[in-house]
């Protein structure tokens, strides 16, 4: 692989994060595997985020400048109903959180399928950015869903990586 072809490094890039998407249901499956643990949707947003957030920091992404473009694209007259022609209710009526977070990973798959479609038929090109904030807004659109305030999450994200760094 040629390491300075930008191609290369955007394809390697993609591949990190399909990875690190991966991951994240993997990282919650092994969590939930202890049956004394009862799962909830802050802790697997809590575990989503946190890959996010440290994918970005891997391939010198700024994390707030993809919630920066996710906050210029919300329109507060949009209906929160449908988002990206996925009908959130549908993938959020689950009762049990564990549940609907699986639902919520597999809707996101969906989106970067119809994104990556929506490229070949046009000349825009798929890349790790646009999946970044692809998975950033359907997390952030799941935060409000369940009333998970946004902020409080991202402090106790920033907390547990700073004391992370300090070790």
């Amino acid at each position: 692989m040629d390491t300075n072809d930008p191609s290369s490094e955007e394809q390697s890039n993609l591949d990190a994060f399909f990875e690190m998407f991966d991951w994240v249901d993997e990282d919650i499956s092994e969590l939930n595997k202890d049956e004394e643990n009862e799962v909830s949707g802050y802790e697997c947003l809590f575990i989503a985020f946190n890959n996010l957030r440290s994918y970005c920091k891997q391939i010198d992404l700024d994390f707030s400048q993809i919630n920066d473009q996710y906050l210029a694209s919300v329109n507060p007259d949009q209906s929160d109903e449908t988002f990206w022609d996925q009908d959130l209710d549908a993938t959020y009526s689950e009762m049990d959180e564990l549940a609907g977070f699986g639902k919520l990973l597999e809707t996101i798959e969906k989106g970067f399928s119809e994104y990556e479609k929506f490229c070949e038929k046009s000349d825009e090109l798929f890349d790790e950015w646009h999946c970044v904030l692809i998975m950033h807004s359907f997390l952030r659109k799941y935060c409000d869903k369940i009333e998970i305030n946004y902020d409080l999450l991202q402090d106790d994200i920033s907390a547990l990586l700073s004391e992370m760094e300090k070790e």
